[in-house]
């Protein structure tokens, strides 16, 4: 199973890192590819994203849920496409004036193409999570 992480830090209190990270809306906007977010209930969203495979694109619905939220510190979700599956965690920490994110996607591929999607999810993951990570520090430092 493909994986990325990446650790970072913003010049936020970590109350204020939380408060943005756990609303799905803001998240949302910092995830490469995403065009839409509908917020389903407190813990669960349908998004709508696109992904650049090469010179290809695919658009999939990906169905969310916040499986655990410790306040201040770490939120740990999954989401479900046709042919992924992911788990996330978000860990924060003061640090300085500041908070230290650790940000870790896990990515499965299902289905025929499985074996080909892990492989492109392999290079994929570390640019997308660098991304998301950029994201994430220019809405918070701004």
């Amino acid at each position: 199973m493909p994986e990325g992480t990446v650790a970072f830090d913003v010049n936020a209190p970590v109350e204020k890192v939380w408060f943005f990270l756990s609303d799905m809306r803001q998240v949302g906007r910092c995830v490469p590819g995403v065009e839409s977010i509908e917020v389903l209930d407190a813990t669960h969203a349908r998004w709508t994203l696109t992904v650049k495979i090469g010179p290809l694109s695919q658009t999939m619905k990906v169905l969310t849920e916040t499986l655990e939220q410790v306040p201040l510190r770490r939120g740990r979700f999954r989401a479900e496409a046709e042919n992924l599956d992911m788990m996330g965690t978000i860990d924060l920490a003061p640090a300085g004036n500041g908070t230290k994110i650790i940000y870790t996607m896990a990515v499965n591929a299902k289905g025929p193409l499985a074996r080909i999607m892990d492989n492109f999810m392999r290079t994929k993951l570390k640019s997308q999570t660098e991304e998301f990570a950029a994201n994430v520090k220019r809405a918070l430092d701004g």
